[in-house]
């Protein structure tokens, strides 16, 4: 018998909610641990990579969420997420690149950016959601954020010249969206697939529909909720929480 599929995630992560997303509309029983400032050699032990989302799949670890979306959907075609069409598969496949690698990284420097200048406490407060750390683990961090704080933008690119271009980023892909949108209402061909789910996911901190399953303690940092409120407007954005109402479902996870 086939062992439960084990997720090493980020709650925050919204790398890591294009994965819980696609566990959870395959209707896929799998546990989830939550990792925090010990992913880094947990990472690299299981997959040789310094990245989180990782899925143990029958046995094996696979980092990069876009090999774990291909694999889930080898194990568990059904209901499927790429469309079975050579020429629609190729399209969703594209869409998907894009909104990662132009879209993920941005939003994460246009949001925790100004942050880690203006409030640390803010920062801690997102990047550990979902995790009940003790009060005592909360003092901690606020006493090496420094530290922290040099090695977390060093590590994920954020500095003045990718905060500056966040916002512009955002803008691109919420257009990209509405180009690309089909007389369906999906991004490619007539169902939903990897890329509403990537999209959507992707877009889910900025736009926080209340199907997330992590979610940012109101009132949001300043800051955040005026890069929210500047997109509010978009009908992508209205897209992303529509998407989120119609397939993100609830939570397959179970306890370990």
């Amino acid at each position: 018998m086939p062992s439960t599929p084990v997720l090493w995630h980020f709650p925050v992560s919204h790398f890591n909610e294009k994965i819980r997303w696609a566990l959870d509309f395959k209707g896929i029983l799998h546990v989830r641990k939550a990792l925090f400032l010990d992913y880094l050699p947990r990472a690299w032990w299981a997959t040789g990579r310094p990245t989180l989302p990782i899925l143990f799949l029958d046995g094996k670890a696979i980092g990069d969420s876009t090999r774990i979306l291909e694999a889930l959907e080898t194990s568990y075609p059904d209901p499927p997420l790429f469309p079975r069409s050579d020429d629609l598969r190729r399209r969703a496949v594209v869409l998907e690149d894009f909104f990662d690698e132009e879209l993920g990284h941005a939003l994460r420097a246009a949001i925790l950016g100004p942050l880690f200048v203006d409030d640390p406490n803010g920062v801690i407060a997102i990047l550990s959601l979902g995790m009940n750390l003790s009060g005592a683990t909360k003092r901690v961090l606020r006493i090496v954020f420094p530290g922290f704080s040099a090695f977390y933008r060093f590590r994920h690119r954020i500095n003045p010249r990718t905060v500056s271009a966040g916002p512009d980023k955002i803008a691109a892909a919420l257009d990209r969206i509405s180009a690309e949108l089909q007389p369906s209402g999906y991004l490619v061909g007539d169902a939903f697939s990897i890329a509403d789910l990537t999209a959507a996911a992707l877009l889910s901190p900025l736009v926080t529909p209340k199907e997330l399953q992590y979610h940012v303690p109101e009132p949001l940092p300043k800051s955040f909720a005026a890069l929210r409120d500047s997109f509010a407007s978009h009908d992508a954005f209205r897209w992303v929480a529509e998407i989120y109402r119609r397939h993100r479902g609830a939570s397959t996870e179970v306890r370990s």
